[in-house]
């Protein structure tokens, strides 16, 4: 430790530093006649207990005192004030400056000891106490961080298992639908060719013009002209309605695949837009209008049934957002537009990019830097579980070693950049 002695007094300076010098240990004394040097000296150094004379010539001991304590920088210096006179308004002006005790002089040589070594033990229990708040800081710090990778983990598993569950069970459904519809084209075709005899075997039956009164009032009753002409139209529907039953169990199919590997495959993004837009047509057709721009873009390297899961997030929160934005419309008394999704797909550098924006409710800007944080959401209360964007955060940045860019004006819209490697391997190099 470190004290400094101040005192205009050569005799005094001399006299206190022999008695303290010989009475502690593992200190260092510097002694000053001049206050403005040993002030000086005080702010260019380290000073653990500053021990100064209350009347001095060029500065007194108060406003030496009064400059320690009004520092933001030097407040932790302890202060012993020494006086020839007892004067109490003096002292309780220096207690309530900050001065941690007095000292009369002519020195006593025990008091003098005494009255150091309590407050060198006053600076010694704050040091302890200063290290221990700064180790429990630090082990706050440690659990602080070890609770929100505990959330990341948390909410990495919660999605994790709802993905496989939804996965395996979109698996099956498409598994099981797929059989009927196999079938049912494949029949659908068969009727198609029975039809096709018939209408020409009738066709051939009427070039006989064979008159009768009953098969004429049958034709007219059950209007066999138009249902002649109905035929290939109904067939044609059908076929058209199955076809896109078919390709909705394949999107199904695809979009529900399980990445049991940790092993990056070949994945088209435009692809996975489609298949995601087939899944969530049910929640933005009402809604919504949707936008897409693809662009001419490399396969990537990727999870690719992550990367569906990031878009199928996505997408359906552009979907709230715009509900959201609607019912605070119609709370105004406004009239409510439909809303428009627009998903653009390109290629910069070594990266595939894909921008979704929506005209929704927007975000404040204070919970952009927080919407990714596990648990966070700006629905209310109920509405959301605050794991969708986190889990995002997660496939993109972590996983995929990709970026998220965020831009949202309130009332007005937001946008999602997502930057995805091309190649994962030139990322590890």
């Amino acid at each position: 430790m470190k004290i400094l002695i101040i005192d205009d007094s050569n005799l005094m300076l001399n006299l206190a530093n022999e008695i303290l010098s010989d009475n502690l240990q593992d200190v260092m004394i510097e002694t000053f006649q001049n206050p403005i040097n040993a002030l000086n000296r005080i702010k260019s150094t380290k000073v653990d207990l500053v021990i100064t004379d209350l009347i001095m010539k060029e500065l007194s001991g108060i406003d030496i005192l009064r400059m320690i304590k009004s520092s933001k920088k030097l407040k932790y210096i302890k202060v012993l004030v020494v006086t020839s006179i007892t004067d109490y308004d003096i002292l309780t002006e220096c207690y309530e400056l900050g001065a941690s005790d007095y000292i009369l002089k002519p020195f006593n040589k025990s008091e003098l000891v005494s009255r150091v070594k309590n407050v060198l033990k006053e600076i010694n229990m704050q040091n302890k106490l200063e290290k221990q708040l700064e180790n429990i800081n630090f082990q706050h710090k440690k659990l602080s961080e070890a609770n929100e990778k505990l959330k990341i983990t948390q909410s990495t598993l919660i999605q994790g298992e709802q993905l496989a569950g939804i996965g395996q069970l979109a698996a099956g459904i498409a598994h099981e639908i797929n059989n009927p519809l196999g079938f049912s084209i494949s029949n659908l075709d068969t009727l198609s060719e029975y039809i096709k005899f018939i209408l020409e075997l009738m066709n051939k039956y009427e070039k006989l013009n064979i008159e009768s009164d009953d098969i004429n009032k049958f034709k007219i009753e059950n209007d066999y002209d138009f249902l002649k002409d109905d035929f290939s139209e109904l067939i044609d529907d059908t076929k058209s309605g199955l076809s896109r039953v078919k390709e909705i169990v394949k999107s199904l199919r695809s979009f529900s695949r399980v990445d049991d590997s940790d092993e990056f495959l070949d994945f088209n993004v435009n692809e996975g837009v489609k298949e995601s837009l087939v899944i969530t047509k049910n929640e933005y057709k009402y809604t919504s209008d949707i936008e897409t721009k693809f662009g001419e873009i490399s396969v990537i390297d990727a999870h690719g049934g992550e990367i569906n899961q990031v878009l199928l997030n996505l997408i359906i929160n552009s979907v709230h957002a715009i509900k959201e934005k609607n019912e605070r419309e119609k709370e105004k008394g406004n009239k409510i537009n439909r809303g428009k999704i627009i998903i653009e797909t390109y290629e910069e550098s070594d990266f595939v990019i894909i921008k979704l924006s929506d005209n929704g409710c927007g975000m404040e800007e204070k919970s952009l830097s927080k919407i990714f944080n596990p648990f966070y959401t700006t629905k209310p209360i109920g509405s959301g579980t605050g794991l969708g964007l986190s889990i995002t955060y997660d496939i993109i940045v972590n996983k995929h070693k990709g970026k998220i860019e965020v831009e949202s004006t309130l009332d007005v819209g937001t946008i999602f950049t997502l930057y995805l490697p091309i190649s994962q391997i030139r990322v590890e190099e």
